[in-house]
């Protein structure tokens, strides 16, 4: 049950199959979309909190987006950064349902220099629940 990356960063899953995580570590954000995470879930849903975090000080504008399936399910921006800090106040809930490629970017608005920022999801794992009995 683990996921597939292209940035270093797969899904995590703990030895029972409950919980899942997974780390960015820094990333350089300039003024083109950058991905922080990039996962895939199998047969599960999870439900799971994002956070990302800005390290550094800029004064600059970012924009951070949420793609399940190359469909842009979420975007908020985080303006005039001037403190090293979440750029989302509180974690960002999601519920992934099975079988999505999940996407994180990220943008920086006012420049095309560099700075850095790391994403982290952590999770819990269910199954797809069963609606009734199947009846033939």
């Amino acid at each position: 049950m683990s996921g597939d990356t292209v940035s270093g960063n797969a899904l995590q899953f703990t030895n029972d199959n409950k919980h899942v995580y997974a780390y960015s570590g820094l990333i350089g954000v300039v003024n083109a979309e950058k991905t922080l995470l990039l996962m895939q879930t199998n047969s599960e849903y999870i439900l799971s909190k994002l956070q990302i975090l800005n390290a550094t000080t800029s004064n600059e504008d970012f924009q951070y987006k949420v793609y399940f399936n190359d469909i842009a399910i979420s975007q908020w921006h985080f303006l005039y950064a001037s403190t090293i800090h979440q750029s989302i106040e509180y974690p960002y809930l999601l519920t992934i349902p099975p079988f999505t490629t999940v996407k994180v970017t990220a943008l920086n608005l006012s420049s095309g220099v560099s700075r850095e920022h790391s994403a982290t999801l952590t999770g819990t794992v269910g199954m797809a629940p069963r609606v009734g009995n199947l009846v033939e």
